[in-house]
């Protein structure tokens, strides 16, 4: 008798174990959790640090172009290049192997030793599909290490590798690009996130680490902001702001022109003073959490507290609520790039969900 109670009585706690499980919140927002294979060994180098591997006649004609697209440069306070681009002898490869970014360049007919490392290295369909197009870009994550994205540039022979270079390097660096702002979405989630009831009275929802504090909440005005700040006062730790701003909208008129007069009027409020000037920013078409619309991107000065950093403000028309947002993100960090903050910002910024 006493075996059969406690045989149910297992089967009910487990019951009411499953039942706790579903009906609460998670503790953390586990979207960019599976970028990494934690089965493989640690990755090596910096997340901006990309490593390539191409022969000399093959780099001689294709340097140029690379550099210039992964080495873009933006400018914030100052210009920031998103990537550091290295070429590597294949010699090398036995310690490089695990790092986060390889590129490799190379065509079937080339007598380099990357190219013959390529074709001996590469599934047969990948030569195949090259053979029969002249050219591919072929894409490999986690394959040595469990954060990494390999890139293979194949190419049936070196006129044709230069073709399809040109072809491709806008998604070599869309690829390399998607990959560091996933490193730095997972590094900010690993934390806990607001809870849902946070957002009970605001139309729009967003995953905030809670390492986030209110830092202005105006509901006549239709303004939020949260704010990260180290409680050490320490320069060597960024300030970052996550503001939000909706109003009332029945038609598109949503411009770039609208979004920097609302920038600079909402945030000069709420900020004592934040200022954007249109020659030192960038204005730009840009797709946000699903919504097209604007961006404007660079420099903020405020001329009150004498001080300044970097941000990016994103606006669209939500057509079902017949409103239009700003999703503003800021940097205040004297000591260091503001680059790889503004990403992270974004990353975190992109989970808004309109109500």
């Amino acid at each position: 008798m006493r075996h059969y109670l406690l045989i149910i009585l297992s089967l009910a706690l487990l019951l009411i174990s499953a039942c706790g499980k579903s009906s609460a919140s998670p503790d953390r927002y586990t979207a960019y959790d599976n970028i990494l294979d934690y089965a493989k060994p640690l990755a090596f180098g910096e997340d901006n640090d990309v490593y390539v591997f191409c022969g000399r006649q093959n780099w001689q004609a294709l340097e140029s172009l690379l550099r210039r697209s992964i080495e873009r440069e933006i400018s914030l306070v100052y210009n920031e290049r998103y990537f550091n681009l290295i070429p590597v002898e294949l010699k090398r490869f036995n310690e490089l192997y695990p790092y986060k970014n390889l590129v490799f360049i190379g065509d079937l007919n080339g007598t380099d030793d990357v190219s013959t490392h390529m074709r001996s290295s590469l599934p047969k369909d990948y030569l195949d599909r090259v053979t029969q197009t002249g050219g591919d870009l072929f894409i490999s994550k986690n394959h040595h290490s469990r954060d990494q994205v390999i890139l293979y540039l194949l190419g049936s022979d070196s006129d044709r590798l230069a073709k399809i270079a040109l072809l491709q390097n806008e998604n070599i660096f869309n690829h390399l690009l998607k990959r560091y702002a996933e490193r730095l979405a997972y590094q900010s989630f690993r934390s806990k996130i607001i809870g849902p009831d946070f957002w009970k009275n605001y139309p729009f929802t967003m995953k905030v680490p809670d390492n986030y504090r209110l830092y202005s909440n105006d509901a006549e005005g239709r303004f939020l902001s949260l704010l990260y700040r180290s409680r050490a006062e320490n320069r060597e730790i960024p300030d970052k702001y996550i503001s939000v701003y909706y109003e009332a909208m029945q038609a598109d008129s949503v411009s770039e022109n609208w979004l920097f007069e609302k920038r600079n009027h909402i945030w000069g409020k709420y900020f004592e003073g934040d200022t954007i000037f249109k020659d030192k920013i960038r204005m730009e078409r840009f797709k946000f959490a699903g919504y097209e619309g604007w961006r404007l991107i660079g420099p903020w000065e405020n001329r009150t507290h004498l001080i300044g950093g970097a941000f990016q403000s994103f606006a669209f028309w939500h057509s079902d609520t017949k409103r239009a947002y700003i999703v503003d993100n800021s940097v205040y960090f004297p000591a260091g790039d503001k680059l790889a903050i503004l990403l992270e910002l974004q990353m975190i910024s992109r989970t808004l969900v309109i109500k």
